[in-house]
Formats: structure tokens, C-alpha cells, sequence
């Protein structure tokens, strides 16, 4: 009986080239125990070499989280499995371009466009300075974005990989508790952790209003679905940790938190 994930990549340039790095995450609702050297074998001969593993960040019952590379140009939308050479899952519905790392001959052959540069008003050059400052400061910006979001995540990659962060909350849940407020806090750090390590965005040093705005951004689905939810937790932790609270305020809260956590826990991105 085969089993189907499903595949993505973690931000995807716009063009992929041959031989680039790319982070890739599968998931099913199917679970099965992989064990390391992955490697990735094609349903098709000529296929082979079109993506390859480079590293296996994270291997989990119901999720993976791979360095993968491509080494073919075109159009890529094969089925492959992701095997250890015992056991394998079955990809499909996955596909992507890959670029030649190499500039065209036509487009190297082009040259400038005749005498007009010599007719262009003399605002020209101060506009295309400005101009290449403008796209220097906001590449600069988005490449800072992409290494603080992908230091992130290999961050919480290399958490212990043999928990799932369902389990992770629940055995955090049962280890022996302080006084209420203290409790209280405890529940929330292992909440916003939950929440780390399911949706990988920051979580556990932020805000409700920033956390929920990152969940927006990255899963919009689960915003949907379940985002009041999410919302309502965290309020209530938020508040309860500026009261005065007791052992029954501490219980409901964590009754709260074990349904939402549960509730997640079934949605798929």
C-alpha cells in the first residue's frame, strides 16, 4: 500500500537554477518511521538527478524537512518517493521550472540601443541613482528578512526530532507544577513553543498581535480556520498572567490550551 505526502518548498526564489539550495518540507496524514540516509528514486529512468537530497534536516512520523538541489533544466512534475531503501512515501502534484545558471547567447549578444542614451535629459542620472539606491536598500531588507526567518527555522529544526509539537506541549503539561501564576506562565511559554514548532514562526518572544500576524502571513488557511481561536488563547494567557490567579483559573486555562493545541494538531497546512 502506498503512501502520499505532499511537498513544498520553504520560500522559493522566483527562479530556480541548476544546483541551488532549496529547503523543502512533506507532510501526511499518514505517518511512517524513516530512518536517515533519504534519497530521492524517480518512477522514470530518464527522470533521475532531477532532485536530489543534500541534507535531512528533520524526519518525524508525519512530516520531513529536507535540503534537496536539482540538476536538470525544464520543467519538473514527476512522481518520485522519498525512500530510505526500506520503506518509501510517494510524491505527487509537485512541480517547478529549474533555469540553466548561464545567460543566453541572445541576451549577452545585446548591446546598447544605438545614440538615444546620448539624447536622455539630464535628470537621467540622478533618477537611476536614486533609483538602484531604492533596490539596494529593499534587497537588502528582504535578504535580511530571509536569513532572520531561515536562522528561525533551523533554529527550531534542531530541536529533538522525535516529538511531534503536540506531544512535545503534552509531555511539557506534565511535569510537576509551581504556584498558579508561575504555572500560568509555564503554559503559555509551552504554547507559544507549540506553536513554534507547528507553523515554524516566531512565537515565544512576541506579542499576540504579532504572532497573529505572522501566522497571516505564512498560513493564511489556518488563520482562517482556526486563527480565533488561537487568538483567544493567547488573550486569555496574556491576561491571566497580570491577575492574581488561582489552581481553578490555572486548570480552565490549561483545559483551553489542550483543545486548541488538539485542534491543530488535526489541521494540515
Amino acid at each position: 500500500m502506498e503512501i502520499y505526502w505532499q511537498c513544498r518548498f520553504e520560500n522559493p526564489p522566483k527562479k530556480i537554477t541548476v544546483g541551488q539550495k532549496l529547503t523543502m518540507f512533506c507532510d501526511g496524514e499518514e505517518g511512517i518511521n524513516l530512518t536517515k540516509p533519504l534519497y530521492i528514486e524517480f518512477l522514470k529512468e530518464q527522470h533521475k538527478h532531477s532532485l536530489s537530497i543534500l541534507k535531512t534536516f528533520k524526519i518525524e512520523e508525519h512530516f520531513l524537512a529536507l535540503e534537496v538541489t536539482p540538476y536538470r533544466t525544464g520543467s519538473f512534475h514527476h512522481p518520485f518517493k522519498i525512500t530510505d531503501g526500506k520503506q518509501s512515501l510517494l510524491i505527487k502534484d509537485f512541480s517547478f521550472s529549474v533555469q540553466s545558471v548561464l545567460k543566453s547567447q541572445k541576451e549577452s549578444a545585446q548591446g546598447p540601443f544605438g545614440p538615444f542614451p546620448a539624447l536622455l535629459p539630464s535628470w537621467y542620472k540622478p533618477a537611476c541613482l536614486l533609483i538602484c539606491i531604492f533596490l539596494i536598500i529593499s534587497f537588502s531588507v528582504f535578504c535580511y528578512r530571509f536569513l532572520k526567518r531561515r536562522k528561525l527555522i533551523q533554529k527550531i529544526l534542531q530541536r529533538k526530532s522525535y516529538l511531534t509539537p503536540s506531544k512535545s506541549f503534552v509531555i511539557g503539561l506534565r511535569k510537576s507544577q509551581t504556584e498558579p501564576i508561575q504555572a500560568i506562565k509555564n503554559l503559555e511559554q509551552l504554547f507559544k513553543t507549540f506553536l513554534e514548532d507547528r507553523f515554524l514562526i516566531p512565537a515565544r518572544n512576541h506579542q499576540t498581535e504579532r504572532i497573529m500576524k505572522n501566522l497571516k502571513k505564512y498560513h493564511i488557511q489556518i488563520y482562517k480556520k482556526a486563527g480565533q481561536n488561537i487568538h483567544q488563547v493567547l488573550n486569555e494567557l496574556s491576561s491571566a498572567n497580570r491577575k492574581s490567579a488561582d489552581n481553578k483559573i490555572f486548570f480552565e486555562l490549561k483545559k483551553l490550551c489542550q483543545n486548541t493545541v488538539f485542534l491543530l494538531d488535526q489541521k494540515r497546512r
